[in-house]
């Protein structure tokens, strides 16, 4: 079994000795994609292989780390603490965590609950009742945060009144829907589609999608987080072509610029996943992280030159235009990849 296991785990990983080697080598702009194209593709693991096991350590950390986040009430969510005392005297403290459309569940229950006390009969809400009902629905609100004045109107007048849905595109497309948020705690989202009487097919995957995504905002980070590495390959694959129109000349294969991207691109995601995990060990501050993010902006310049091997200044040109082109398909394929998380998810 260990004999098994080794072998798997080398297969799958293949994290020996030319793994380390190469690692250390991609902080090189260039070196690797120079040597692999030199003959010498046995020294490196496969590029391929390679992106895809860095890619899955930066989001195998990337997510722990929202989770962690998430459990400790940061990103979104709210953490409450209340103290209660046992009969011996001991102390006791809970820990609440909630997202913002719990606590409009919560709302909804201090309303109907409102609502139901004003349906009793009137014989039975005397000053007495009538006081230890405000004192209950006054703790109730305090406990979740919901405020301790407004308690009756709180979701039917202000910013808890309704929740949009939609993008509006304007006269003849489809608009932004406006749900009652009594409504989106109470109904699912088939049958708000049914209530507000919603027949056009983007609005409905818009309402649906975007109920979803409020309930569960935790659900939709993780998902767009998992396509990364799709839209990281078709980045490549995009500037890619953009390297062969800008080096034509040099007669080069689309494999090698796509090689030379995938390294390059490689690099940079093992430097930021370093400066994360230095970051979270305490070795370096936050502005580390920012520095990983920010370096291959100019490492480019010094890959191209290196990797080309063109002058100075046409390397220049060809940086800023590359540079250009990458924002926009940078920009263009993250609304895309957004928009289908969100269609799909």
């Amino acid at each position: 079994m260990r004999s098994l296991l080794g072998r798997l785990w080398n297969n799958t990983f293949h994290l020996e000795g030319k793994f380390i080697r190469t690692s250390w080598q991609l902080f090189v702009p260039g070196k690797v994609s120079l040597e692999f194209f030199k003959g010498k593709q046995d020294r490196y693991p496969h590029p391929i292989r390679m992106f895809a096991i860095v890619m899955f350590l930066f989001l195998f950390l990337l997510n722990t780390i929202l989770k962690q986040r998430e459990s400790g009430g940061d990103g979104g969510l709210i953490q409450y603490e209340t103290r209660m005392s046992g009969t011996s005297g001991d102390s006791i403290i809970s820990h609440q965590k909630f997202s913002e459309y719990e606590r409009l569940k919560y709302g909804a229950m201090l309303h109907d609950l409102r609502s139901d006390y004003e349906r009793m009969p009137a014989d039975w809400k005397t000053p007495q009742a009538e006081q230890m009902v405000d004192s209950l629905l006054l703790l109730f609100s305090s406990r979740y945060m919901l405020g301790s004045t407004g308690i009756v109107d709180s979701l039917l007048q202000g910013p808890l009144d309704s929740i949009g849905f939609g993008m509006g595109m304007g006269r003849g497309g489809f608009g932004g829907v406006q749900v009652a948020s009594l409504d989106l705690v109470r109904y699912s989202p088939e049958e708000i589609i049914q209530r507000y009487h919603i027949t056009h097919w983007l609005e409905k995957l818009v309402l649906r999608q975007g109920i979803k995504s409020y309930k569960n905002p935790e659900g939709f980070i993780h998902a767009g987080i998992g396509s990364l590495t799709w839209a990281i390959l078709a980045l490549i694959a995009g500037m890619s072509g953009i390297l062969a129109l800008l080096y034509g000349r040099q007669n080069r294969y689309y494999v090698e610029h796509f090689i030379f991207l995938l390294h390059f691109h490689t690099g940079g995601m093992l430097l930021l996943l370093v400066a994360i995990l230095g970051n979270l060990f305490g070795i370096w501050g936050p502005g580390v992280i920012g520095m990983a993010a920010f370096l291959p902006i100019p490492g480019m310049y010094f890959a191209l030159k290196r990797y080309y091997g063109q002058g100075w200044f046409k390397t220049l040109i060809k940086w800023q235009i590359y540079s250009f082109f990458y924002l926009i398909a940078f920009v263009l394929l993250f609304v895309l990849g957004m928009a289908a998380v969100f269609a799909l998810y």
